[in-house]
């Protein structure tokens, strides 16, 4: 006699960068799984590794593919993801405030927020060409999954070309007038070289491009009953949410 098939309750999201809908499910048993055996290994390469791999298993629309997401989409589904398995609310651990007298404030505080207030700022986006020269530019791109675990292992490197690298993977391509040259058509040596040959004004004008890229905020107000001080707070990136 075979065991029976349960039910599984699926929800619309859309993507903040393309505004697509896709269905996701909840986490299943299996995916929690998945997901204390990465978190185990300290290691962020497999925590970004599984963190995909969840995504991937609990989107069921056909044709999704995990890696063409940017990077700031996979941390809005984690957050869809999380709210549509475990709830939309979650609390948050405050430290105390210095050198008070009030005997609430002088204490750490846990804040129950609500995740679905939460969504991914888009306001900071840029203009994805940036001229260069009077002839050379660049098409750039927000980093997407498929890089993730790449960025990961060298982000806290202090090889100048490892952080190159990173710069790099948010190149789409660079123009010459007329002469277009994929970024995948470049060697790692030609695009080091490259991004050497630039002058600090130029290369500031990538730094920027990297620094805008949308993240997923929510801000939150937290107010002492006792004293009636309050301090906004803004919650910047996953991580932020679940500290």
């Amino acid at each position: 006699m075979s065991l029976p098939k349960l039910d599984i309750i699926t929800h619309t999201v859309s993507i903040p960068s393309t505004k697509k809908e896709i269905r996701i499910r909840p986490f299943l048993v299996k995916e929690q799984k998945i997901l204390l055996t990465a978190l185990t290994s300290e290691s962020a390469e497999d925590v970004s590794s599984a963190t995909k791999q969840i995504v991937n298993n609990c989107v069921v629309t056909p044709g999704f593919d995990v890696d063409s997401l940017e990077l700031f989409d996979l941390e809005y589904l984690i957050l869809q993801l999380r709210i549509l398995s475990v709830g939309e609310t979650t609390k948050i651990r405050f430290q105390a405030r210095e050198n008070t007298s009030c005997k609430q404030c002088s204490k750490h505080r846990d804040v129950e927020i609500n995740l679905k207030e939460a969504g991914v700022d888009m306001s900071t986006m840029m203009d994805k060409k940036i001229q260069l020269t009077s002839t050379v530019g660049l098409i750039m791109k927000y980093p997407t999954t498929k890089i993730l675990s790449k960025i990961e292992s060298i982000k806290d490197s202090n090889d100048i070309d490892d952080l190159f690298k990173i710069v790099w993977s948010c190149v789409e391509c660079v123009y010459e007038k007329d002469k277009i040259t994929s970024s995948k058509d470049v060697t790692p040596k030609e695009a080091i070289e490259f991004l050497e040959s630039l002058s600090a004004e130029q290369f500031s004008k990538l730094e920027t491009f990297i620094s805008s890229i949308p993240k997923l905020k929510q801000t939150i107000t937290v107010k002492c009953s006792e004293c009636e001080f309050q301090q906004n707070f803004t919650l910047v990136g996953l991580n932020d949410f679940f500290v």
